[in-house]
């Protein structure tokens, strides 16, 4: 009797340490049906948004590229400078940037 409750307390002990840890996704533990749902419907809303804000001060850049490149007589490079920046970013918010594993970048590199 002892011989087999030996037995099955080292079998349950074996068990729980085969166990896997829980299901990691990008470093970090992975998360629940409800709030890749929650994040998922964050940004679906979030988006036109943010996107109406972000292609606007992509138009205006774009305009004020222009006139710097008439003002300067051709000058590309300070249109470039102000173009890119303007023109570059994040345009659609993800569930990626809602939970911090993207940043969001509303002015480009330069």
């Amino acid at each position: 009797m002892v011989r087999k409750l030996a037995l099955l307390l080292l079998s349950i002990t074996l068990a729980a340490q085969a166990e896997s840890p829980p299901p990691v996704e990008y470093g970090r533990p992975k998360e629940s049906p409800a709030t890749t749902l929650a994040r998922g419907f964050a940004s679906f809303i979030l988006t036109p948004v943010y996107g109406a804000f972000k292609l606007t001060f992509a138009g205006l850049g774009l305009i004020t590229g222009g006139a710097a490149y008439i003002a300067t007589g051709g000058d590309r490079q300070v249109a470039q400078r102000i173009i890119k920046p303007a023109v570059g970013g994040t345009y659609i918010i993800t569930p990626d940037h809602l939970s911090g594993r993207r940043p969001v970048r509303f002015v480009g590199d330069p």
